[in-house]
């Protein structure tokens, strides 16, 4: 399970709207004050997200609290792979398969673009079916301070 602390910033009849800060692995290294890297991660962090999740219903939530959320590893790296490992992979059979038929260079590399963009709108569709499992989706494992 990855998990994450987050506050809760409203209580809704079936979901709570948390907020999570964005974090980064500068704040770790010693090269931080020379980095521009440093710059951008200290002012990306400051910006909060807010996201929706299902309200637990053997737990009491109110505003202010911190709880903890977590998603399970498995779905998570299913996700990943979807996302990203999945267009790459279409993308270069098509170039492959189109460059093996003995098409030409601006050929190949229109058909690999097309392919890729057809497979983000593939993904849409699945992620939209992967969105309505509870799998895939943030749990509200435990409150951590009122």
């Amino acid at each position: 399970m990855i998990e994450e602390q987050a506050q809760v910033v409203e209580v809704r009849e079936s979901n709570l709207i948390i907020e999570a800060s964005r974090q980064s692995a500068c704040g770790k290294c010693g090269q931080k004050s020379d980095c521009g890297q440093s710059a951008i991660a200290q002012w990306a962090a400051s910006k909060m997200v807010n996201i929706s999740v299902a309200r637990p219903v053997n737990m009491p939530v109110s505003v202010g609290d911190t709880v903890l959320v977590g998603v399970d590893e498995k779905s998570f790296v299913k996700a990943s792979v979807l996302l990203y490992f999945v267009p790459l992979v279409a993308m270069f059979i098509a170039g492959y398969m189109v460059t093996a038929l003995g098409a030409v260079e601006w050929k190949v590399i229109l058909s690999s673009f097309a392919t890729l963009i057809g497979s983000f709108f593939v993904i849409k569709l699945i992620s939209q079916k992967m969105a309505s499992d509870s799998v895939y989706q943030l749990q509200v494992l435990r409150v951590v301070s009122s």
